[in-house]
């Protein structure tokens, strides 16, 4: 699996091709809580799991369990 940084692409979604530091927390905080927590696959729940505390910051609404 490849690891996602800040410059890469959002490769699926609504903001599919959006740098992923410009894509919303709280669209990430929507992937992690339907389901992507639990994907070890996935280079986009990979690169949610490796900055959730930035996330947490950005969307504080959310509850990141």
């Amino acid at each position: 699996m490849k690891q996602l940084d800040d410059t890469d692409r959002m490769p699926f979604g609504v903001h599919r091709g959006l740098p992923m530091s410009d894509v919303p927390a709280d669209y990430f905080f929507w992937l992690w809580n339907s389901g992507k927590k639990f994907d070890k696959t996935c280079p986009v729940a990979d690169y949610i799991r490796r900055n959730l505390d930035a996330l947490k910051l950005e969307h504080p609404d959310g509850i990141w369990s």
